[in-house]
């Protein structure tokens, strides 16, 4: 598969409605380019249904006025553009809510778009993407000209390296729910945001010529927490835990306290090329397992605990386990490489406190 940077995409001659310096073009399968340091990449997410995505805003300018469309999450009413109002496809996400995937040694979050278009004029456009971070999940007040939300400025705009569009065709994939584009945005973008941060997506379809809203809706959705993508029935597996090591250095003591309730992360392809996300937490020993899966290459991301005395509880050191596989900043053990019945254990993460010892 061959990434394009932006320079290579020849200008693509319209007559009518907008004019982008760049068209990027995902009308054929398995295509990508980057944007804003953003990969925009054409797939087939199926399956795609209750358990595997969650739906965090539906656009649906097309069913009232066609052509062009826009819309953005949140939990506010009256919503402001052309999104469905049901709380089920227009809500909250919570920057925690949104998976983490890493290409290339370089993490990124991931948002999936679907996409329905007439038979007969398939093609749409994909012309304005903005991310933004906010403490509640009822912000309001976009403004078009600022390109604001509610007075912030956007963590991500797909324009920030110039003015383009994404092309697509929704005959790629058969009906709705299906899932047509995966947009996976730099994690370096949300530097300095809470995981308990509300994520807002903005975006606006339609506006190439020969590439407008012309029927059905348009979803942004994330996987679910819990769901993978792939069948079931792998015999592979992988396993830890986290604790408090008090004087880090490495070994499991008596006093090193167990963190229950901790959020871990897998995220890989498994050998049929399918993203996998599966998320669990850990027990009242601080042990963690993903069972029955298949062969391929996994990464495994710890959510940073809260301390339940309310002390300052610090990132400690982690542990690649018997498979192999490469840290990851904080909290992240990547590139682990799973055979079939391979059994993965000793990826361990551990914390401590700025007293050098852990929680009382």
């Amino acid at each position: 598969m061959t990434r394009v940077k932006l320079s290579q995409w020849a200008l693509e001659e319209l007559t009518d409605r907008i004019v982008p310096a760049a068209v990027l073009d995902l009308t054929a399968k398995g295509a990508e380019a980057m944007a804003a340091g953003a990969i925009v990449r054409q797939v087939d997410a199926q399956p795609t249904g209750t358990g595997y995505i969650r739906s965090f805003v539906r656009v649906q300018g097309a069913a009232s006025s066609g052509g062009s469309e826009q819309g953005y999450n949140t939990t506010a009413r009256p919503l402001q553009f052309d999104e469905n109002s049901s709380p089920q496809f227009t809500r909250g996400l919570l920057l925690s809510q949104v998976p983490r995937v890493v290409e290339g040694g370089v993490a990124y979050r991931e948002f999936l778009l679907d996409i329905n278009q007439k038979s007969s004029a398939s093609k749409l456009s994909l012309d304005e993407v903005r991310v933004f971070v906010g403490a509640t999940d009822n912000l309001s007040g976009y403004n078009a000209a600022a390109k604001t939300l509610a007075g912030m400025g956007s963590v991500f705009d797909l324009d920030a390296g110039g003015d383009v569009s994404v092309k697509l065709d929704a005959r790629l994939n058969n009906g709705s729910g299906s899932g047509d584009m995966v947009l996976l945005v730099p994690e370096s973008k949300f530097a300095g945001s809470s995981p308990d941060g509300f994520v807002y997506l903005y975006s606006k379809m339609g506006g190439l010529s020969g590439a407008s809203a012309n029927g059905g809706f348009e979803e942004w959705a994330v996987r679910s927490s819990g769901g993978t993508t792939t069948p079931a029935g792998g015999t592979a597996s992988l396993a830890g835990s986290v604790w408090i090591d008090r004087n880090q250095d490495g070994v499991r003591d008596a006093e090193d306290n167990a963190l229950a309730g901790v959020t871990v992360t897998l995220q890989g392809v498994d050998d049929l090329g399918q993203t996998v996300v599966l998320t669990t937490t850990t027990g009242a020993d601080g042990s963690y397992s993903f069972a029955n899966l298949r062969a391929g290459t996994y990464s495994l991301f710890e959510t940073q605990p809260p301390v339940p005395d309310g002390g300052t509880l610090l990132d400690g050191t982690d542990y690649v386990g018997n498979l192999g596989g490469i840290l990851f900043e904080s909290d992240g053990i990547v590139s682990i490489v799973l055979t079939d019945g391979a059994a993965g254990v000793g990826y361990d993460f551990t914390e401590f406190d700025h007293f050098g010892g852990g929680y009382n």
